[in-house]
C-alpha cells in the first residue's frame, strides 16, 4: 500500500508565503498541516490551527489557544471561545482565511484589553505586592512550623495534609518534587502555599515555582504563576493545568 503525504494547495502555499513576508515571526509549522500562529500585536497569544486536506474548500480548525501572559489575558477560556467564533464568522469556502483572521483577532484582543482594564490592573497590582513580599527578608516571611515546638499544648499541624505529593525526580544533580491540591479562591491558594513554606526543607529549596488556576463566578477563570527565578517554569506548569478539548475528524479528544 502506498502512503501519500498531504501537500498544501497552491492557495495555502501563497497564503503561508504572504504571512511570513508580513509577519516573519508569527507562523511556526509543528507538523503536517498544523501551525502555531502568534498574534502580531499580542505576542503572548498563540493560536494552534490544523488545516484539512481540502483547505480552503473546507475550513481549518482551532486546536487550542494559549495565553502566555496570565495577568494581561487572564481568561483563557473566554478568549479561546471568541477566537473560535471569529473563525466561524470569517471563513468562506474556497477562500483562504488566516490573514483576515489574524486581523480580526487583533481587533478582538484590543477590545478585550480595554474592557478588562481594571481587572488587569488589579491582577498586576496583586502580583507586584506578592513579589515585594517575596523579596522581603526570609526571617520575616518564613516562620518555624507550630508542630516543631516541643512539649507544646497546641495541636500538631500537618502542613502536608490535603496535598498530593509526587515521587522525587532526580535530573543532573537536581531533585524535583511536585505538590498539588484543590483550592477555590486566590486567598485559599496563598494560605496553603504559605503553610507549605513553613516546612524547612521546602523553604530552603533553590526554586519554589508555583501556579494556580481557579474558575470564579460566571465561568471566569483566574490564573497566575511564579517562576521563582527559573525562567518560564511557572508558565509551563500553568499550561499543564489547562485541559484541552479538541474535535478532530468528529472524534472528541481529551
Amino acid at each position: 500500500m502506498r502512503i501519500g503525504i498531504k501537500m498544501p494547495s497552491q492557495e495555502q502555499v501563497e497564503e503561508i508565503d504572504a504571512i511570513k513576508a508580513i509577519y516573519p515571526e508569527s507562523l511556526k509549522e509543528l507538523g503536517p498541516s498544523i501551525f502555531n500562529i502568534t498574534i502580531p500585536e499580542h505576542q503572548d497569544v498563540v493560536v494552534q490551527m490544523s488545516f484539512p486536506e481540502k483547505y480552503p474548500e473546507e475550513g481549518p480548525n482551532i486546536l487550542q489557544v494559549n495565553t502566555l501572559n496570565t495577568r494581561k489575558y487572564f481568561d483563557n477560556d473566554y478568549i479561546e471561545k471568541n477566537i473560535v467564533e471569529l473563525l466561524q464568522q470569517t471563513f468562506r469556502p474556497g477562500e483562504v482565511v488566516v490573514f483576515e483572521l489574524i486581523g480580526e483577532i487583533n481587533a478582538f484582543l484590543e477590545k478585550y484589553l480595554e474592557e478588562h482594564k481594571s481587572q488587569i490592573e488589579e491582577l498586576t497590582k496583586k502580583a507586584e505586592q506578592q513579589q515585594q513580599e517575596k523579596n522581603a527578608p526570609k526571617q520575616k516571611s518564613v516562620q518555624s512550623p507550630p508542630a516543631a515546638i516541643p512539649n507544646s499544648n497546641q495541636p500538631t499541624i500537618d502542613v502536608f495534609e490535603g496535598w498530593t505529593i509526587s515521587d522525587p525526580i532526580v535530573d543532573r544533580g537536581s531533585t524535583f518534587i511536585a505538590y498539588a491540591r484543590e483550592v477555590h479562591s486566590v486567598e485559599e491558594a496563598k494560605h496553603y502555599l504559605a503553610l507549605l513554606l513553613t516546612d524547612r526543607k521546602i523553604a530552603k529549596a533553590a526554586h519554589n515555582m508555583n501556579t494556580w488556576r481557579i474558575k470564579g463566578e460566571n465561568g471566569v477563570t483566574y490564573q497566575d504563576c511564579d517562576d521563582d527565578g527559573e525562567t518560564a517554569a511557572g508558565s509551563r506548569m500553568l499550561h499543564l493545568l489547562t485541559v484541552c478539548t479538541t474535535f478532530w475528524r468528529d472524534i472528541l479528544l481529551y
